[in-house]
């Protein structure tokens, strides 16, 4: 896996991550129920980049026939899960934890999503053309239809492509996360 630079965007999240953990006051009903967000969104997660073969393939199979999106939902899920689980109603800093949440969800939808979607849809489109106007047509770009997309192709899930897509860091620090928040 290439190292990251450090980037203002990095920062933040890491630091919102220590903030989190550091603050963490969990109430066993919250926990729980986050836990559950945390986990969905990992499972969809997984299942996204089982199917992804990056600026290779066009993949339209599995939560692709869903969602354009699927590991953005994945993310936002479990970003909400952390956020639900770190809270409690009985105390300032487990309110205050639910509010940074909802901060965090009103940037990332309202500020990072729509700046990586313009960046990532350009690349695409010349990748893929007319190709990914057709699975645009058919398939919404976040929130998913219940009926997927049959547009023919037979891709199937892969663990290869899990691991080469490096998925796996989400779970463990996802998994770190929710323990030593709970510690």
């Amino acid at each position: 896996m290439k190292a990251r630079r450090l980037t203002p965007r990095l920062f933040l999240v890491y630091s919102a991550s220590l903030a989190l953990l550091v603050l963490a006051c969990p109430w066993l009903p919250a926990f729980s129920g986050g836990a559950l967000l945390c986990a969905s969104g990992l499972g969809l997660r997984i299942w996204s980049f089982g199917h992804l073969r990056k600026n290779q393939h066009l993949v339209t199979t599995g939560p692709y026939a869903h969602t354009r999106n699927p590991a953005y939902l994945g993310s936002a899920l479990v970003m909400t899960g952390l956020f639900l689980a770190a809270g409690n109603p009985y105390n300032t800093p487990g309110i205050a934890l639910w509010a940074a949440g909802a901060l965090g969800l009103l940037i990332f939808f309202g500020g990072y999503l729509p700046r990586k979607y313009r960046r990532e849809y350009g690349q695409l489109r010349r990748f893929f053309g007319p190709a990914l106007d057709r699975h645009a047509a058919h398939v919404p770009n976040f929130w998913p239809r219940l009926m997927p997309w049959h547009s023919g192709d037979t891709q199937r899930f892969s663990w290869r492509c899990v691991s080469a897509n490096h998925e796996w860091v989400w779970p463990a620090a996802v998994t770190l996360a929710l323990a030593l928040m709970w510690v």
